[in-house]
């Protein structure tokens, strides 16, 4: 028995993956799927009465057009990403039956087209949210092209973007009924408080530099998908060319755009995907940006166990790199296979790792052309246990990521060693002998492979896992109950749930949206009106991602808004507050709830405590708790409902330590609104607020 490491070269190739690279679109009554040399993943407009008419119509509905509209893409290896439209410019308008309609502004502000909206997202949460064909969901359904505006027309407030009731009201429906699917929207100043990825639709448009900067400081692509369209229809088009053939035919301009994907990590790209292909020039420029939309995962180098006696264990390690500009964000298995001499598998098994890690670099420089931040070199071991069913003899040891819907080998490595059907070659193995040789034949190219496909159906997998099998069981579901209550927060206690492998947290609701997770089994949710009735439900999950069912639904009351003499908390992180620009929570394990908000200020980042309750006018003490880890002060500008003033915040010593800073600020009664920012330096990380009656 022994070692074998082997290097391998990277494909100079672009070739078709999974949830990447150029992405056609299908228009609203197109259910064509032609072929593209490079696209697995093709958006699709919907017509919202395609999908529903009437309230009454069921999610069997959703089911049926699926059916038909995507019928067969499964074997194509294609997967689609649905926009429900209602206003489609030039093709049309779609309003379903009882929504008011009519006036272009007003048609978007009735109760009775937000809570439509809230019950379909529920309807199409259970027809996709587990549909292998969808690879992930574009939130439209509201304003012109499901774009979240109506311009040119404004709101009476003056501004065309969908409203802070409807994202509030949207984005907590996507959330609870899209738990395995990951959702986008169209700007990155909407929809702050929601974990979603952006499809910027006016992609590397000069005009729209904007749009680019603010989905680059949301900073949210390590978990959330970016993706748009390449817009040839408006603006300056100096750096594009007009359209797909002039921005790819030019270097310089296909480097324009390479140069916005990198910084926005963005996976795939749109109408540019309509170019010539049999245009020399312009197919050199498709190849050299395929190559870097979306994750491109490289192995370098690869160690195994070249004898194995019968039953005996093989060592299997490799080395890979993301060279694109995204991670993938699905956690889709690696397999290790031994394959006969005709290419089928005599046995397979799984490494127990996680290829949502496999990061690509940050810190693009154009002008290295290169990540400042070089992508990180990942080393993936397993051991497996060869069955002593498998025949003595010679193998090829083969790696493949693989479709969990029919775990068949999907999402392929950018390496010269390919075999035809999605498997990357890397050594000979010996069961009960000395290999024969270390002759892995000859290679097939990825791009004319087109034998790849998934299942719409799938049951458990059949082969070895190390250190175990496959965990599908879900976790039990939790009993909740109330444990106490203020004017604004409302504390949750539950029974640990149990769980084959173990539990990894809990989810909790609140009125059907998602409120925060917790590692234990309680939960403060906090900035919340005085005298309100909430409902919540907790659910627990396990680290592969097995949800259990609902626990029992609770209905809490929280106090009545205290006249004097008594404090109340704000958590900084609480889902009730308004996070902007490069604001994100954090965990602080010396802060209250084991989380901050950091990154507040540099200009765009800022934290806004919303609902602060009072009963009664007046003068208030607040007291900020804060970190400042800097050996100077920071400073911070406050806006109490719009009046602002600046205020100075001493170093903590470290990141770790609290420290607290009072002002008194004036409050009406009912609902306040208090934020931070600092427009020309970094602010401290906020743990929380208190507010004292003076």
């Amino acid at each position: 028995m022994g070692t074998i490491t082997v290097k391998l070269a990277e494909t100079p190739e672009a070739f078709r993956n999974p949830i990447m690279g150029f992405r056609p679109s299908r228009d609203v009554n197109v259910t064509s799927f032609p072929n593209h040399e490079y696209a697995a993943i093709y958006k699709h407009y919907i017509k919202y009465t395609d999908l529903e008419v009437n309230a009454t119509d069921t999610v069997q509905k959703i089911k049926d057009w699926s059916n038909k509209a995507w019928a067969g893409i499964e074997k194509k290896n294609i997967k689609v990403v649905p926009r429900v439209v209602i206003v489609q410019p030039g093709s049309g308008e779609f309003w379903p039956n009882g929504v008011p309609h009519g006036d272009p502004v007003n048609q978007w502000l009735s109760d009775t087209l937000k809570s439509r909206l809230v019950a379909f997202i529920a309807k199409i949460g259970q027809a996709w949210d587990n549909d292998p064909r969808v690879a992930f969901v574009e939130l439209g359904l509201y304003g012109r092209w499901g774009e979240h505006h109506i311009y040119p027309n404004k709101f009476p407030d003056g501004t065309n973007r969908i409203p802070l009731s409807f994202q509030k009201a949207l984005g907590d429906a996507s959330t609870a009924a899209f738990r395995n699917k990951k959702v986008l929207v169209r700007y990155p100043e909407t929809f702050v408080s929601y974990n979603f990825g952006i499809f910027w639709d006016s992609f590397a448009l000069p005009d729209d530099a904007a749009g680019g900067n603010g989905e680059i400081s949301r900073d949210t692509w390590r978990t959330q998908i970016n993706s748009g369209e390449v817009a040839y229809n408006w603006g300056n088009q100096s750096s594009l060319g007009g359209n797909p053939n002039g921005t790819l035919s030019s270097a310089s301009n296909t480097n324009y755009v390479i140069d916005w994907i990198m910084n926005t990590h963005t996976s795939s790209l749109g109408w540019i995907s309509d170019y010539t292909a049999s245009n020399a020039a312009v197919a050199a420029g498709a190849v050299n940006m395929q190559k870097v939309l979306g994750y491109r995962f490289v192995l370098s180098q690869a160690s195994f166990t070249d004898n194995v006696a019968p039953g005996g264990t093989i060592n299997v390690s490799f080395q890979v790199t993301n060279k694109g500009s995204s991670p993938f964000y699905y956690n889709w298995p690696v397999e290790a296979s031994l394959l006969k001499s005709d290419g089928t598998v005599a046995w397979k098994g799984l490494f127990q790792d996680d290829i949502r890690k496999w990061l690509p670099g940050t810190g693009w420089n154009k002008s290295t052309r290169a990540y400042n931040q070089a992508p990180a070199v990942n080393t993936v071991n397993a051991m497996f246990t060869i069955p002593r069913t498998v025949p003595n003899g010679t193998y090829t040891l083969a790696l493949a990521i693989l479709d969990p819907a029919g775990w068949m080998p999907s999402a392929r490595f950018a390496n010269t060693n390919y075999y035809a059907g999605g498997r990357t070659p890397i050594g000979r193995v010996g069961i009960g002998t000395a290999p024969a040789n270390q002759s892995l034949g000859s290679f097939a190219r990825l791009k004319s492979d087109t034998t790849l496909g998934y299942s719409l159906t799938s049951g458990a997998y059949t082969g070895s896992v190390e250190g175990g099998g496959i965990d599908t069981q879900a976790p039990s579901a939790p009993t909740l109950t109330s444990t106490g209550k203020t004017a604004s927060s409302i504390s949750l206690g539950w029974s640990a749930a149990t769980d084959n492998v173990g539990v990894s947290g809990y989810e909790i609701y609140r009125n059907g949206g998602l409120a925060g997770t917790a590692a234990s089994t309680s939960f403060t949710d906090s900035g919340l009106r005085a005298s309100t009735s909430y409902t919540y439900m907790v659910r627990a999950k396990d680290a592969a991602g097995n949800v259990s069912g609902n626990s029992n639904v609770i209905s809490v009351t929280t106090n009545a808004a205290s006249t004097g003499g008594t404090s109340v908390t704000f958590e900084a992180e609480s889902s009730a507050n308004t996070l902007a620009g490069g604001a994100r929570v954090v965990s602080c394990s010396s802060c209250s709830g084991g989380a901050k908000v950091g990154y507040v200020g540099n200009n765009r980042g800022t934290l806004q405590f919303n609902r602060i309750n009072v009963a009664a006018a007046g003068a208030y003490t607040l007291i900020i708790f804060y970190v400042n880890g800097d050996s100077a002060a920071r400073s911070a500008r406050i806006s109490v409902n719009g009046t602002t003033a600046n205020l100075s915040f001493p170093s903590t010593g470290s990141w770790t330590t609290l420290g607290t800073l009072r002002a008194t600020v004036q409050l009406k009664a009912g609902d306040n609104t208090i934020m931070f920012s600092n427009p020309t330096g970094w602010a401290p990380d906020f743990d929380r607020i208190q507010i004292v009656r003076s």
